[in-house]
């Protein structure tokens, strides 16, 4: 080949791929880098947790924390909730630079709606659940397991998955930080999408679990959780299912679960029926 006759033009492609790396990687400088999952720690997730319970008690109507539901429905589900939580709020296998702040209170919050059965635990830990859910359960190991499930699922970053794969780690992180952008996302607009996030499956699988786990190692209550509830409930009554479907086989496998785990047996009905149904009916 005669390549000094070509010299010139290739000689000018090698200078504009020099160019044009130049002002590539000026333009680069100027991007923003994008956080990763690292980047959410447990105080900025505690942070978005405030900012979502704060948009919830705005656009719902609560159960209010006054006679006589101060001293029976808040003071028994509170008491489970900590009980429930116990271990996970102590959070003794994080990094000491990365735990839950032990000072604040992970608070449970009742939605007066008789319609809606729902329960979610925010980032941080608050609870919220409505009076169509605890209207839906009939004893007390039943609450108990919902509120483990809910706070396992928030604890293992599965929450957080889901809201990266639906907003990403920088829209998110804009958010918390209150960082100027584009069609931002809002804590409003979160809060009242988070409802509607189905996990998958092998998700909830994995939950329920951990969930019977942590309540074989918090109390002495029937680990068998959500079993009745799930065997008397159907999708189209319950958002919660919608959210939170359930695997082949799972009104069968909580009770092996159960069974392989712990052995305790109480049942534990009268406190639940005293404290919150007669409340509320």
């Amino acid at each position: 080949m005669h390549y000094d006759k070509h010299r010139p033009q290739f000689l000018l492609g090698i200078a504009a791929a020099v160019l044009f790396s130049l002002i590539f990687t000026a333009c680069q400088g100027d991007l923003p880098t994008a956080p990763n999952n690292q980047t959410f720690t447990k105080a900025k997730l505690e942070k978005l947790g405030v900012m979502l319970r704060q948009e919830l008690l705005t656009q719902h109507e609560v159960l209010p924390m006054a006679a006589p539901y101060d001293t029976s429905v808040y003071f028994y589900l509170q008491s489970l909730y900590n009980q429930a939580t116990s271990n996970i709020h102590l959070d003794k296998q994080s990094p000491a630079d990365n735990k839950w702040d032990q000072a604040r209170q992970w608070q449970v919050f009742v939605l007066k709606n008789d319609t809606e059965c729902l329960a979610y635990t925010l980032p941080g830990g608050d609870f919220f659940i409505t009076t169509g859910m605890l209207k839906r359960l009939k004893k007390d190991y039943e609450v108990y397991a919902l509120m483990s499930f809910e706070a396992t699922l928030m604890d293992e970053g599965f929450l957080l998955e889901k809201w990266i794969q639906e907003y990403n780690t920088l829209t998110l992180n804009n958010l918390i930080e209150g960082n100027d952008q584009p069609d931002p996302l809002t804590a409003s607009e979160l809060s009242q999408a988070m409802t509607s996030f189905s996990f998958e499956p092998r998700i909830v699988e994995f939950v329920d679990k951990a969930s019977i786990e942590n309540t074989c190692n918090t109390s002495i209550l029937d680990p068998v959780g959500l079993q009745p509830y799930l065997s008397n409930a159907s999708t189209s009554e319950t958002e919660w299912l919608k959210t939170r479907p359930s695997y082949d086989g799972r009104t069968h496998s909580l009770p092996k679960i159960a069974s392989e785990t712990c052995r305790n047996n109480q049942l534990g009905n009268v406190n639940y029926q005293r404290f919150v149904l007669n409340n509320l009916n």
